[in-house]
């Protein structure tokens, strides 16, 4: 896993990634943002464009509306995220780890993943698959469609992902 620092450098990390060719499969993980989703849409088109392939972003973009705490208080709570501002989520965030006035530092984060354990991993699991997979929908994600493909026996899908965007 590496971290590209933003959602700005995401294009490059992954076009790096896939061109060193060390990697079975190259998936991103993104927040949409705020809307107008500029930053995600911009990264979805020049992934498109690199692979030459309309939909290339759709197989590879694993996504978070608005952020990806929406994926990680699934652990706890159904309710969705309406913002990516810590300040509007943190009473949440607090509410199911303890951690008060969550700014995103790496001790909080430290602290909140304390809470994700393998009985609730079951539950965001479920939760996950269970959201609107449209990316222009406040609360939404198409993580559980990636949870059920890392989840499964077969990793066939793999090599499908690659084949599709090829």
């Amino acid at each position: 896993m590496v971290n590209a620092g933003g959602n700005g450098n995401i294009p490059a990390r992954y076009q790096d990634r896939y061109q060193n060719g060390a990697d079975e499969l190259v998936l991103v993980f993104c927040d949409t943002e705020k809307k107008p989703h500029e930053q995600y849409e911009d990264i979805k088109r020049k992934i498109n464009e690199f692979h030459g392939v309309d939909s290339a972003a759709n197989e590879v973009i694993m996504f978070g509306n608005p952020c990806t705490m929406q994926i990680i208080s699934k652990h706890w709570t159904d309710e969705k995220l309406k913002s990516p501002a810590k300040p509007v989520n943190a009473p949440l965030i607090k509410e199911y780890t303890g951690v008060e006035n969550y700014k995103c530092r790496a001790d909080q984060i430290q602290k909140v993943m304390e809470h994700v354990t393998a009985e609730n991993y079951k539950d965001m699991s479920q939760r996950v698959r269970k959201l609107d997979s449209d990316d222009s929908v406040t609360g939404s994600s198409n993580f559980g469609k990636f949870i059920k493909l890392f989840e499964s026996d077969d990793s066939g899908w793999i090599e499908e992902i690659n084949e599709q965007i090829e």
